[in-house]
């Protein structure tokens, strides 16, 4: 499994889409859905779309800023690192403040005050003046709005990765575990003045999902492939134990515990195989995400002419603008949540919420890319043949480069996101 390098990688369809579809499933676990959650990966699984989503933002990382840091570059590698922090930051501020205002009218307008309690603004408006720079140096993070902090550290680590990779491929991935081992052991985070505690996603422990897919990302980038990983025997073995694992996570999960009746049916007893933190990212979540996006990789092919469908070409644009497609699903997930408990839990209520939602980000990622086209398109110079000259050539034709197959390695996604 390797290829030489080209620099003109197709988009790999199948990295846009699944992140359009983990967009969909945050914004239906960030609302009482149930039972449209059982469609979730959150409910058939120990990981859940955050895994799908750092996973593939380190991979996005490597491919998009390697032109800059592996080209001598560095100043402008750190400024365009610099500008997509910047970004990220600013649409964090951008839903606290939108979030937080709906949460503040459910309450007085409505009288349903639980997503302003269980989000942590009541705590946050009962000192205000307090928590104000809490907010801004992002030490007071509300619920459901702690994942974009996340990717603003996250983002801050490429620069030394690279420079680690130069040293050998394996170094950023040692020190990464290394950094992942200390949390497990001593247990240590950043806090947060919401709860008195800490930040939902460890940062420290987070870090090795990011640079896993970084170190994947370079290696494909480059043409090297997955090496060991890649030969066909070992392939086929670790295809077949990741197919294992995902069956037995199914079943232990019980996603049909859901179902009124069958809360208390189990096959296996989940507290036979310890806790599962989030927080800090414990082994086994980690190995239920690797093993999806190995199965993704290796099952679907890059050009199964589904892939091509409109259904799946309108998720993969929720994907390549996944920043605001993210933004519009977190304040509808609020906006619907407070509708869903204001009516009661009605099932055509929350029916009509998911629905809904979903047209909005899949319309919210359709306007995003005609805006991109429109905005390329305006920025390309018109030349117009002066008076009197000879007409201009036809331009030579180019010859195509052969496509680089995409079971080999992982194609270019978008740089912004």
């Amino acid at each position: 499994m390797s290829a030489a390098p080209n620099p003109k990688l197709e988009r790999d369809r199948r990295i846009d889409l699944f992140r359009g579809i983990a967009l969909v499933m945050i914004f239906i676990n960030h609302m009482p859905a149930t039972p449209w959650s059982l469609l979730t990966s959150r409910a058939w699984g120990f990981s859940d779309a955050a895994e799908v989503f750092v996973l593939l933002a380190g991979l996005a990382a490597a491919l998009a800023y390697h032109r800059y840091f592996a080209n001598g570059a560095t100043g402008i590698g750190f400024a365009t690192v610099f500008s997509r922090m910047w970004k990220l930051y600013r649409t964090h501020l951008f839903l606290f403040l939108m979030v937080g205002t709906i949460c503040v009218i459910g309450a007085e307008r409505f009288n349903e005050p639980s997503h302003l309690e269980a989000l942590g603004f009541d705590t946050f408006l009962q000192n205000p003046g307090a928590f104000l720079a809490h907010v801004v140096t992002l030490r007071f993070l509300p619920g459901y709005l702690d994942i974009l902090p996340l990717y603003v550290l996250l983002l801050a680590l490429v620069p030394a990765l690279f420079l680690l990779h130069r040293l050998h491929w394996i170094a950023p991935l040692a020190l990464s575990l290394a950094l992942w081992g200390a949390v497990q052991g001593i247990g240590f985070n950043i806090p947060n003045s919401r709860t008195a505690r800490e930040w939902t996603f460890n940062p420290f422990a987070w870090q090795l999902l990011f640079t896993i897919g970084f170190v994947i990302g370079l290696r494909m980038r480059s043409g090297l492939g997955l090496g060991l990983l890649g030969r066909p025997l070992v392939a086929r073995g670790i295809t077949i134990a990741a197919a294992l694992f995902t069956v037995a996570a199914f079943l232990i999960s019980a996603p049909w515990r859901e179902i009124p009746g069958y809360e208390n049916v189990w096959l296996v007893d989940p507290l036979r195989i310890g806790a599962i933190s989030k927080t800090d990212l414990s082994i086994i979540r980690l190995i239920d995400v690797l093993a999806k996006f190995w199965l993704v990789m290796v099952l679907i092919q890059p050009d199964a002419r589904w892939l091509s469908s409109v259904p799946a070409r309108m998720t993969a644009l929720m994907g390549k603008h996944s920043l605001e497609v993210f933004a519009l699903g977190t304040i509808g997930s609020i906006a619907g949540g407070i509708v869903i408990v204001v009516n009661g839990y009605h099932p055509a209520i929350i029916a009509a919420a998911v629905l809904t939602g979903t047209a909005l980000m899949i319309g919210m990622g359709a306007f995003m890319e005609w805006r991109s086209g429109a905005t390329a398109s305006s920025r390309k110079p018109k030349v117009e043949a002066a008076p009197g000259s000879a007409p201009a050539l036809p331009p030579t034709p180019e010859r195509r480069a052969e496509p680089v197959s995409s079971r080999s390695t992982l194609l270019a996604l978008d740089p912004r996101v």
